[in-house]
Parts: C-alpha cells; structure tokens; sequence
C-alpha cells in the first residue's frame, strides 16, 4: 500500500493535465472542466477508501466500539 498509491495518484494528475490541455487546445473547455472533474473525483475515491481502512485499523489497535 506504500509508494504504489501516491504513483497511482501522480499518475492520474499527469494524465487528467495533458487531457485538459489537449482539450483546451482544442476550443473544448466545458469538456476540458469536465475530465478534470472526474479525474479529481477518482482520487478522491480512492483517497476516501484508504481513510475509512486507516480509522478501522486504528479501531482495531485500540480495540474502540
């Protein structure tokens, strides 16, 4: 779960920026706005699992609820 999540994340701003710019480029900004939202959504999915895995470890260490 170390490094492979944070490669993961940059990977996907990497990808959702040069989307963006093409697009952009390209005279579709509304399109451009939209695939930067679903890029940020995404990783905020995945950030919010690994939260919700981090408060039941933590659950779990100090034998809470």
């Amino acid at each position: 779960m170390g490094l492979d999540v944070l490669f993961k994340i940059a990977g996907v701003g990497i990808l959702i920026s040069v989307i963006h710019t093409a697009l952009k480029q390209a005279g579709k900004e509304d399109m451009a706005h939209l695939c930067t939202l679903a890029g940020f959504s995404l990783v905020l999915l995945w950030v919010v699992e690994l939260l919700g895995r981090l408060f039941n470890t933590v659950q779990d260490v100090f034998k809470l609820f």
